[in-house]
């Protein structure tokens, strides 16, 4: 059935309906299928050949296909703003906060409010719009601030849609004078959320106990007190809480009074800030205890914990007493508070939130000693405590104007968390070994597909605010020089401190460092400015792809396409922003083998366009490489015989390359085979090599990568030459370094041993399988010690259990049920059985036991082993009705889910008779059904492409590998 393109044409509105005429022809091209299945079982034995019998009608008239539905694509509705008539510049804010249900009755956590706003009115008008969320205002008075004169307020409206408290008043306020608008208000610190001003339980050394914090990022200030809640609306907060005795209350600044409030009761009013956007307000309460120091630009630092975690919170301390000084020299600009506290919180949200003078953070961010934690631990303290500093600059000092900018905050914290790593933590070199895959690869997944987004839009998802904001400054620091750009963004925060920007700002602010330091006009002479430049990089979704092929000996073009992983996606448009094509400007770096200038390397802009590279002085045997370091965001491909010789420099000596570019070369090459762009086998050939590679980055690039090509062959007898190849490829790293989490150098080091003993185990190298089976053997013995490595347990327990017995099996089944910490490592580790029966009752159990999710059971096996994506695809279709009773259409997506995996004309046959069995699917999952037959065909051409070659290469690599083990 594979030439009826259910993909390509869209069916008439009533469903898809094959006449009985055609359905002789689809029963004669089933078998035709069938028949060349078992001919290329026989002559080529590595694409899946099993038979799968389609059921038809005894006698249809008909053969219904699901039936897809248009889905009007529509502009994202604008946020209601508030009116620009009545501008906020200090409130005065007091909460009592209710957290002892004995003592509290049925005012437990309530948090009553009296909240004074000064504001100064802009435009005459006889309403003032504020914002409130889960919350009561029960009185609201306005009076001139000069002389206490009352304003009538005629009527309130709560408008719930857009969390607006419309005030209307009996006649109209003056332009130019100041007034105060009183509110008494009850709200609550039941956010189920976590957001707003919240409450949450944690037990510590067995006691059950309670705290108070907020998270008012983006919209939820709101929740705790009424207020102009939007970012650009920027005033001074004096703050006062009122709580029991036996917490500590802390908020963004210093106490200037604690007292008692009546009997039982303790207030303690805080210090005014300086002018904030009201997002930035935080406080918490609850039993924290905490360390202090003064940093040597004299900022008194605190950090905050449970009191049992006190002793762990040292290293935050000291590190971010460090990094608020170097962000303070290098910004040529003070930190405005006096104090910043840094506390530890059980539950929260966010990983931390920057809010001025009261930075909070999740315990995992924050806790660290190196006896009990790993590198990775230390990793995350130190980028995250320099994320949120960074911040203090780049979102508070001077503050995105409204959301759809948020990449100035978050992208500059992105990119100087890595500054601030590398600043605090020199043994994991952040930027050679880290910054791809935290940063630019984490970006590049998303933007690479037809649903990403732009990263200054009102609809955007967070990689691309975050990642894809820190790679685009990264790119800056490139062609501009760090230095040169540093100097812009000096002049960008010391002219817009305490205000609001958008992007423009930051391009002119850049723009007229760059004309200083030519001399001339950026634009004059050049022809672009910053703006011309980012604004293709930021106002539209996605990123190029640079394919260059050598057209003479020293000349060689360059064509910029947009690049999407999958050739059937299709970009979604941003209505509200330029269409820009999907052109770019891009800087390309440049050298070649006769040059090696990686230090200095060549560069040329192609302006939204082509273009032509000479590379000076090469010769015909020499080849050239592009995007040195990989600081541009874009994917580079070659001509075939380029990629060939810089295959044998690797091979040769590998080191002439940087090691960014050895992780180019193989991210690159796997992820262009996967699109392709690119014979896949290119990417089998760049990784040769890796035997000699002992940098982490570059076998991180495989690790990260081998999915694609991992899914593609594990149904076919290629995948146990697949498995040998990259089992000799891993057994030097190995040997080196085998399972040293004890004994390593450097921090990256680490890393290094992670990926090494994870690819040793999964490839079946078997010192790794005795260490793992050795490990889980002494856990099982000793259930109450666990003593593996943390960040090997999913490995170990997979191992552990594919290689084991029904012992080990049983063992992770009632471990599940009741270690929540290990239970999901422990529920996927239970889909790495060998036993198809083992895997079948694994399923059937998850069918009945509650403490099991049957989709993710049914996923576990999915994608642990080829054996298991087969059954876990029979028993999907043998039990979609209960699914699908149970999980609604949840039960189609995961019959979807199967298809990024399916590359055979089996496989579509398959997945066409469920389509036409469940004709009658809701329209939504209908278009997924298309959108994944469309996968499927993919998959079918990638593989017709490559399985041959893939095989003929690992055919003459198993072959050298066994003569070299003579």
């Amino acid at each position: 059935m594979s030439n009826l393109n259910l993909s390509d044409e869209k069916p008439p509105s009533d469903g898809w309906v094959v006449k009985k005429t055609t359905i002789y022809i689809l029963v004669a091209v089933a078998l035709i299928i069938l028949t060349g299945a078992v001919l290329l079982a026989y002559f080529v034995p590595d694409r899946e050949c099993e038979v799968t019998q389609i059921e038809l009608p005894d006698d249809p008239e008909t053969i219904k296909m699901p039936t897809p539905v248009d889905i009007p694509t529509t502009d994202p509705v604008p946020e209601a703003r508030l009116p620009a008539t009545v501008i906020p510049y200090h409130y005065d804010v007091k909460l009592k906060v209710y957290l002892d249900e004995q003592l509290d009755g049925d005012k437990y956590l309530d948090i009553d409010g009296e909240t004074d706003i000064y504001a100064i009115c802009e435009e005459a008008t006889d309403e003032i719009t504020v914002h409130i969320r889960t919350m009561t205002v029960h009185s609201c008075e306005i009076s001139q601030t000069d002389n206490d004169q009352q304003i009538p307020v005629s009527t309130t409206e709560a408008v719930s849609e857009n969390e607006f408290y419309v005030i209307k008043l009996s006649q109209k306020l003056e332009v130019g004078r100041e007034y105060r608008i009183r509110f008494t208000h009850t709200g609550t610190l039941n956010q189920t959320d976590y957001y707003g001003f919240y409450h949450a339980k944690y037990t510590e050394n067995g006691e059950e106990k309670i705290f108070a914090a907020t998270q008012f990022e983006s919209r939820r200030a709101r929740s705790a007190f009424p207020c102009f809640d939007e970012p650009a609306l920027k005033a001074t907060f004096t703050t006062t809480l009122i709580y029991r005795p036996g917490r500590i209350a802390l908020a963004n600044t210093e106490v200037v009074r604690n007292g008692t409030y009546l009997e039982g009761w303790i207030e303690t009013e805080y210090n005014k800030t300086v002018l904030m956007s009201s997002y930035l307000n935080a406080y918490t309460i609850g039993d924290w205890e905490c360390i202090y120091n003064t940093s040597r630009n004299n900022i008194f630092f605190g950090v905050c914990s449970q009191p049992s975690l006190i002793e762990d919170t040292e290293y935050a301390l000291y590190t971010g007493m460090d990094q608020m000084s170097m962000f303070e020299d290098l910004w040529n600009m003070p930190f405005h508070m006096t104090k910043t506290d840094m506390p530890a919180l059980p539950v929260f949200s966010p990983g931390a939130m920057e809010n001025w003078g009261l930075i909070l953070y999740r315990e995992k961010y924050i806790i660290y000693n190196p006896r009990d934690y790993t590198p990775s631990r230390k990793q995350g303290v130190a980028g995250v405590i320099a994320h949120e500093l960074a911040h203090m600059w780049y979102g508070n000092a001077v503050t995105m104007e409204w959301w759809n900018d948020l990449w100035l905050n978050e992208g500059f914290a992105t990119y100087f968390e890595n500054y601030g790593l590398d600043y605090s933590v020199s043994g994991f070199y952040t930027f050679d070994q880290l910054f791809l895959k935290d940063v630019t690869y984490r970006a590049m997944r998303v933007d690479q597909t037809g649903t990403s987004t732009p990263v200054s839009a009102e609809r955007t998802v967070g990689r691309m605010i975050y990642e894809k904001g820190g790679s685009l400054i990264n790119m800056m620091a490139d062609f501009l020089t760090q230095d040169l750009l540093f100097d812009g963004l000096r002049n960008y925060l010391h002219r817009h401190e305490w205000n609001n920007t958008i992007t423009d700002d930051l391009w002119m602010a850049l723009t007229e460092t760059v004309d200083a330091h030519l001399g001339v006009s950026m634009k004059e002479t050049l022809g672009y400015d910053m703006k011309d430049i980012m604004d293709t990089w930021v106002l539209q979704m996605g990123f190029p792809v640079v394919t260059l092929t050598r057209t003479a000996t020293n000349l060689v073009t360059a064509e910029q396409e947009h690049f999407l992983l999958d050739p059937n996606d299709e970009p979604q448009e941003d209505p509200g922003l330029p269409q820009l094509g999907y052109v770019w400007h891009i800087p390309l770096t440049y050298t070649h083998e006769a040059e090696l200038n990686f230090d200095m390397p060549k560069r040329t802009w192609l302006h939204k366009t082509g273009g032509t590279i000479e590379i000076e002085g090469a010769t015909n045997v020499n080849w050239y490489i592009a995007n040195i370091n990989q600081t541009t965001f874009i994917r580079v491909n070659y001509d075939t015989d380029n990629w060939r010789k810089l295959i044998i420099q690797l091979l040769n000596d590998h080191e002439v390359l940087p090691v960014r570019n050895r992780v180019h070369l193989i991210d690159d090459a796997f992820t262009l085979g996967e699109a392709l762009y690119l014979d896949h086998v290119i990417a089998l050939e760049a990784m040769e090599y890796l035997d000699n590679e002992i940098e982490y980055s570059p076998w991180q690039a495989f690790v990260a990568d081998q999915w694609y090509t991992k899914y593609m062959i594990w149904r076919t007898s290629t995948y146990g030459m697949f498995e040998k190849y990259v089992r000799h490829l891993v057994t030097p790293n190995y040997n080196s370094l085998g399972w040293g989490f004890e004994n390593y150098a450097e921090e990256i080091d680490y890393y290094r041993i992670l990926d090494t003993t994870q690819t040793a185990c999964s490839y079946s190298l078997v010192d790794c399988i005795t260490e793992a089976s050795t490990q889980y053997q002494y856990w099982m013995e000793n259930p109450d010690d666990n003593k593996i490595e943390e960040n090997m347990r999913s490995t170990v327990y997979c191992t552990s259990i594919r290689y084991g017995g029904d012992a080990e099996w049983a063992f992770a089944y009632k471990r599940q049920m009741n270690d929540t910490e290990e239970r999901s490592r422990l529920q996927s580790a239970l889909a790495c059985s060998r036993q198809p029966w083992t895997l079948n009752m694994y399923m059937e159990k998850a069918m009945d036991d509650e403490s099991l999710s049957v989709t993710s059971t049914i996923g576990y096996v999915r994608d642990n082993s080829g054996l298991g994506f087969d059954l876990a695809w029979d028993f999907t279709m043998k039990y979609f009705d209960t699914l699908h009773e149970s999980n609604s259409v949840a039960a189609f997506d995961l019959v979807w889910s199967f298809a990024s995996k399916m590359n055979t004309e089996n496989d579509l046959l398959k997945l066409n008779a469920f389509g036409a069995k469940y004709y009658d699917m809701p329209g939504e999952s209908a278009n997924d059904f298309y959108r994944a037959v469309q996968r499927v065909e993919t998959n079918i051409i990638w593989a017709d492409r490559n399985m041959v070659q893939i095989k003929l290469f690992l055919q003459a690599a198993v072959e050298k590998i066994a003569a070299m083990e003579e």
